[in-house]
C-alpha cells in the first residue's frame, strides 16, 4: 500500500462527489494516466479498485477504453468494468478489487500446475480480445492480476488498446534500412546505428513496455497485427521458466533487438529483418550464427527447472520471430500443453 502524499490527498478530496457510493482507503498502484485506489461499495460493503483517471488525458482516449470494456463485457477474464462515475473533468472508473500475486513471488513459487493455471488464463483473456477485434498492445506481469489461492486472473488496462482494422498490403521497400549493431565502442557513430541511410525515419507503432515489444515493433514495421499480443505472452512465460523478472534489460529498442539476436542468432535475425525490408549486419562477438537457443537459456538460468517438452514448445511457438508463423491465442489454447 502506498501513503498519500500531499497531490494525493487533494486528488481523494477532489472524489467527494463520490462519498455516497464509495468509501476510499487508500492509493494502491499509479501510472501516467492514472492512480489507483482501494475502496468499499458502501450499499454491499465489496472493496472496489477505483480508477482515477488523469485530468490531462484526452477524452477521447478515455471514450476508447471504456468502449473497448463495454464491448469484452467482463468475459473471459478480462477486467469487468462495474461503474462509470463523472464530476466536472473528473472520470472515475469502477472494477472489482483483485488479490493479485506480485510476479516476482509467482515466478518462485509457481509449479508447472501453476503455469499452466496461468498462461491458460492469460491466453483465454488475450484470445477474447482478439476475436472482439483488439489488439491490447501492452500484455505485461503488471496488467494481468492473477490470484493464485482463486487460481484466476484478469487482464487490466486497455488503455493503449486498439481495433483491427482493414490491413493494407505491404509494399516492397525499394532499398532497405540497414541496421548494424557494433561492438566497436570508440568510432565516430554510436553503437546499434541505422548505417548510410538519410532517408526520414521509419514511423511505426512503438505502444507498449519495454522488454516486451515484439521483433516487428522493434524493427519499426508499419504493418503490426494481434501477433505482438502473442510474443508478449511468450516473454511472460520466458520469465517464469527462467525464473528472471524482468527478463530483457534492454533501454531502447537497438539494444532489444541485440538481446533477441543473442538468443536466436545471426541467422534468424537476418531472416527477421528482411521479412520487415531490414538488413541486420553486426559485429557484436556475443551474438553467434545460430544463438543460445531457449531451450539452452532456460537450463543455464533455472537450475531447478524440471524438463518438460511440452512447455519448451508451446515457448518457442510463442517467441516466434516471425508473426505470420507465430502461434495464435486460440491455437496455443489447444497446445499439447493444457491437454496433460
Amino acid at each position: 500500500m502506498c501513503e498519500l502524499s500531499k497531490e494525493e490527498t487533494e486528488v481523494t478530496n477532489e472524489l467527494d462527489f463520490l462519498k455516497n457510493k464509495y468509501r476510499v482507503e487508500t492509493m494502491i498502484g499509479y501510472g501516467s494516466f492514472s492512480s489507483v485506489y482501494k475502496a468499499v461499495n458502501i450499499e454491499n460493503n465489496t472493496d472496489v479498485a477505483l480508477k482515477v483517471i488523469t485530468k490531462t488525458t484526452s477524452p477521447s482516449r478515455i471514450l476508447d477504453e471504456l468502449k473497448v470494456l463495454k464491448k469484452l463485457n467482463g468475459a473471459n477474464f478480462c477486467i469487468p468494468l462495474l461503474d462509470v462515475l463523472r464530476n466536472n473533468d473528473q472520470v472515475v472508473a469502477v472494477f472489482p478489487l483483485i488479490d493479485g500475486v506480485k510476479f516476482k513471488k509467482f515466478i518462485e513459487v509457481a509449479t508447472i500446475e501453476d503455469i499452466k493455471t496461468y498462461m491458460h488464463c492469460l491466453l483465454t483473456a488475450v484470445d477474447h480480445i482478439h476475436k472482439q477485434g483488439y489488439i491490447h498492445r501492452d500484455i505485461k506481469p503488471s496488467n494481468f492480476l492473477y490470484d493464485m489461492n482463486l487460481k484466476i486472473g484478469f487482464i487490466i488496462d486497455f488503455g493503449l488498446t486498439q481495433t483491427i482494422k482493414a490491413m493494407p498490403i505491404a509494399p516492397k521497400a525499394k532499398e532497405p534500412f540497414v541496421l548494424f549493431f557494433n561492438s566497436i565502442v570508440k568510432q565516430s557513430k554510436p553503437p546499434g546505428y541505422y548505417d548510410k541511410d538519410t532517408r526520414p525515419k521509419m514511423k511505426a507503432h512503438r505502444a507498449g513496455t519495454r522488454g516486451f515489444r515484439a521483433p516487428e515493433v522493434l524493427f519499426k514495421y508499419q504493418y503490426q497485427t494481434q501477433k505482438i499480443d502473442i510474443w508478449s505472452v511468450g516473454v511472460i512465460l520466458l520469465c517464469i521458466l527462467t525464473t528472471q523478472y524482468p527478463f530483457f534489460l534492454s533501454n531502447d529498442d537497438i539494444d532489444a533487438l541485440v538481446e533477441l539476436g543473442t538468443i536466436f542468432g545471426h541467422a534468424q535475425m537476418r531472416k527477421t529483418a528482411k521479412l520487415f525490408s531490414r538488413v541486420w549486419k553486426s559485429n557484436i562477438n556475443t551474438i553467434t550464427e545460430d544463438g543460445i537457443g531457449l531451450e539452452n537459456l532456460i537450463v543455464k538460468l533455472n537450475n531447478s527447472f524440471i524438463f518438460n517438452e511440452d512447455v519448451i514448445d508451446l515457448l518457442k511457438k510463442l517467441l516466434e520471430l516471425d508473426p505470420n508463423k507465430r502461434i495464435s491465442a486460440e491455437e496455443a489454447l489447444n497446445h499439447d500443453f493444457f491437454k496433460e
